[in-house]
């Protein structure tokens, strides 16, 4: 089974593109969802989730990474 987890969740949509491109390049597989209302900007966030067996190395990623 496999289960997607949340990584992070952003107020800025460019931040969590810039996770998702690191995450691809090193070979995660991930998904971004835009939850910020399109009417107001400031209401929401933009989700990255990965699949749960590639947690550990995400983690690493993004810390390393200082994203």
């Amino acid at each position: 089974m496999n289960k997607w987890v949340l990584l992070s969740a952003y107020s800025e949509k460019y931040k969590a593109m810039m996770l998702v491109s690191v995450l691809e390049d090193e070979g995660i597989e991930c998904k971004m969802m835009d939850k910020i209302d399109s009417a107001f900007n400031f209401i929401g966030k933009v989700e990255v989730y990965i699949r749960q067996e590639d947690w550990v190395r995400a983690v690493y990623i993004k810390e390393k990474k200082e994203l």
